[in-house]
């Protein structure tokens, strides 16, 4: 089957049609969003800032929070994203650790520094357990392999506002 999708889109290199795939497979998972996740069912708009530098991450997690019914902030940078933190109000937080090297870490300190009780959602390229302990020491909500399916991403961001409206 592979071979027949890659033959259907002549001229992509390997990681423009994983791009491809994963923006394909979201939109047919997004198409079958359980009713629990449907935005229609809550009166809540959650407010959501994205702090991923990668245009393909963007679109997806953009894609994904969108049909959860959240209005998003996009950042391009993680100075963009710590000057929006500053002057903006969020319900929650996603930001990705960037390389090992946790790029990510300021604004995951500056969104708790500000509002303790928001979740921060870290998505990482790699899975690093020093940067999976370093980031759950500093107060994240949870740690997720990037591009995870549409529905794990749902499942968590739904676990961590359920989280916040009870308290």
């Amino acid at each position: 089957m592979k071979n027949a999708q890659l033959l259907a889109r002549p001229g992509l290199n390997h990681r423009q049609w994983t791009a491809w795939k994963q923006e394909e497979v979201m939109a047919s998972t997004i198409k079958t969003i359980p009713t629990r996740f449907n935005p229609a069912q809550s009166e809540t708009i959650f407010r959501t800032l994205l702090a991923v530098e990668d245009p393909s991450d963007v679109r997806y997690y953009y894609g994904v929070l969108r049909a959860l019914g959240h209005e998003v902030t996009v950042s391009a940078s993680y100075a963009e994203a710590l000057t929006s933190l500053e002057h903006g109000t969020f319900d929650m937080v996603v930001v990705a650790q960037g390389s090992p090297a946790f790029e990510g870490r300021q604004v995951l300190a500056r969104a708790v520094e500000i509002n303790p009780e928001r979740p921060v959602l870290v998505v990482a390229r790699t899975l690093d357990i020093d940067c999976y302990m370093e980031a759950m020491e500093m107060g994240a909500a949870d740690y997720l392999e990037r591009c995870a399916a549409p529905r794990d991403f749902m499942r968590s961001v739904d676990a961590r506002l359920r989280m916040k409206k009870a308290a």
